[in-house]
């Protein structure tokens, strides 16, 4: 951890998940991962791969992370869009619906 740690300079990213042979494998050990990442480091530390709903982001800031990273969901949002002003509409709901979890 202190490995990890010392080289970095702004905060912490902990993959919640891997993907493996086109699979989603979700960490055994996430949750006590976090916790000692946060026991070694004084940085924040951010969560992201497969954060896609409000309630992953209550999970993962209950276990102690300090943010979420956001990716894919925001991409597909956009994708499915029909145009890009629905899209940006959409993406002000839904990032409302996921800060609205941390509330």
């Amino acid at each position: 951890m202190k490995a990890i740690d010392k080289p970095t300079e702004d905060f912490l990213y902990l993959l919640s998940s891997i993907e493996y042979g086109g699979r989603e494998v979700k960490r055994k050990r996430f949750h006590s991962l976090l916790k000692e990442i946060k026991a070694e480091s004084s940085k924040p530390v951010a969560v992201g791969f497969g954060i896609s709903k409000p309630e992953h982001v209550k999970q993962v800031a209950g276990w102690g992370a300090d943010g979420v990273t956001v990716g894919s969901a925001l991409v597909r949002i956009l994708g499915d869009a029909k145009s890009p002003e629905e899209g940006l509409k959409e993406l002000e709901k839904f990032t409302k619906s996921l800060k609205s979890a941390l509330l």
